[in-house]
């Protein structure tokens, strides 16, 4: 994009200033004094054929990181104008920021990100947020909340003169988006040095761990149904356990109790099909050693191990451990759902934001109350838990109940929010694919994307196969 502040002071007449510039345009306003009639003139420029380009239009509209006094454009007042004299503009609000290299610098707050989305989340326009390059790694849980929000949204990443990029830090941000979601703004020789080592294919990634399964396992905008869910075979018993893991890549589904093993705490651990048991924490460092495209589903079988397994993820993730999307779900209980012996939904909640709260939560109904399928009270009850929740959440539904609930509850649950998905499951104990052939592929019309199948392989395959005729 080429910048240009579209005063009447060009040394050249705006209109051939314009014509002669050989990318898009990004107006960047300090003031709102000249924006009415920057626009008024940028209006008829378009209609006279004389601007066929990208228009972005800018403004620092809310007080940022380490800024003392308030310097913002008035938000109300510029989002009105832009909508009003060039709503074909993308819009590109910031935030005020200041950062001094060698002192003491704080970075965006999830307040500073919320309040954002509450000015913008209506606008019809596509919008980039320019975000300080060299404050957004600390702050990514932030943004990669507000960049869910909306398939509108995207970051133009920029950097002050004397501000000291990470490449490593562009590069984190590059793995954990799709690449239309991210802008360069950038100096050399930063810019070469990110080039180089992004279009390295063999280089070591790193995900975050409350992140989107995209674009790790899954292509924006692709079908969940090329996401698999694996389970590792453990041979062994105890500290000595050694893990192997399939030779596909998915999720790794990890069956989660306590056990005490020696003196001391109990401690979480894996339950393998068969009796093996190995630690939670053994498990996920073989994996950390594992090459491969892995997310990681942790479900809650013991109540009692749901604090102390996030409190392992934590630990992990402090050394650096922790390099994939981890998802933690179990059966609740709750409201019209509400049995003895399951984690307490509002405990569930808790104890991720206490604890360790950069996972996506993956809340199930306990099989005791789906006799009659998924009514509309156990659908309201678990929307009223989740809801505000800041985490991604996925519904895990059972495919029979499903089949036996009355239409729209995969709908109803993805409306919750833009980042919820649904887990739609099934067993080869439960029944055979024809059974549950028209509620798979039912699930699937709502919605390609944001609706998951953890189903045996030749279930998955036969699902598959019937996606491909239809």
């Amino acid at each position: 994009m080429s910048s240009s502040s579209f005063f009447p002071e060009h040394k050249r007449p705006v209109p051939q200033a314009l014509s002669l510039l050989p990318t898009g345009i990004k107006l960047d306003f300090k003031s709102l004094k000249a924006l009415g009639p920057s626009l008024d003139l940028l209006q008829q420029l378009t209609k006279d054929g004389k601007v066929q380009r990208p228009v972005w239009i800018n403004a620092d509209i809310l007080r940022g990181p380490n800024v003392p006094i308030s310097i913002e454009v008035n938000a109300t007042q510029f989002l009105a104008l832009v909508q009003e004299k060039y709503p074909e503009a993308t819009v590109s609000p910031g935030w005020t920021t200041l950062y001094v290299p060698l002192f003491p610098n704080s970075t965006y707050t999830r307040a500073m990100v919320e309040k954002m989305q509450a000015l913008v989340g209506a606008l019809p326009q596509r919008v980039t947020f320019p975000v300080r390059a060299v404050m957004l790694r600390a702050a990514w849980p932030h943004f990669s909340w507000l960049l869910g929000q909306s398939d509108r949204y995207s970051l133009t990443l920029w950097q002050g003169a004397s501000d000291p990029v990470s490449v490593d830090d562009l590069l984190y941000i590059r793995d954990n988006c799709a690449i239309h979601q991210i802008y360069y703004d950038l100096f050399e020789p930063v810019l070469s040095q990110f080039k180089q080592l992004a279009m390295n294919a063999t280089r070591k990634r790193s995900y975050y761990t409350g992140g989107s399964l995209i674009p790790l396992l899954q292509l924006p905008r692709g079908d969940g149904l090329s996401v698999m869910w694996l389970v590792p075979d453990i041979q062994g018993n105890g500290t000595t356990a050694t893990v192997q893991f399939p030779d596909k890549e998915g999720m790794i589904l990890l069956n989660v109790g306590l056990q005490e093993l020696a003196a001391g705490d109990p401690v979480p651990i894996v339950r393998a099909p068969g009796g093996p048991v190995l630690t939670l924490e053994s498990c996920l460092l073989q994996l950390a050693t594992h090459p491969g495209r892995w997310g990681i589903h942790l479900h809650i079988a013991e109540p009692t191990a749901l604090r102390p397994s996030l409190a392992m993820l934590a630990h992990l993730s402090t050394l650096g451990q922790l390099r994939w999307p981890v998802w933690v779900g179990t059966t609740v209980s709750h409201g019209s759902f509400a049995v003895p012996g399951h984690v307490a939904g509002k405990e569930l909640l808790t104890a991720v934001s206490e604890v360790f709260p950069h996972v996506t939560v993956a809340p199930g109904w306990p099989e005791e109350v789906l006799g009659s399928g998924y009514g509309q009270q156990l659908l309201t009850d678990m929307l009223e838990l989740c809801q505000g929740l800041w985490q991604p959440v996925s519904f895990q539904l059972q495919a029979g109940p499903l089949g036996q609930s009355m239409a729209g509850v995969v709908a109803r649950l993805l409306a919750a929010s833009p980042r919820a998905t649904v887990t739609v499951k099934y067993s080869s104990a439960e029944g055979s694919y024809a059974s549950v052939q028209t509620v798979l592929l039912a699930a699937r019309a709502v919605d390609r994307t944001r609706v998951y199948y953890r189903l045996p392989q030749s279930y998955r395959e036969d699902l598959l196969a019937d996606v491909g005729r239809n």
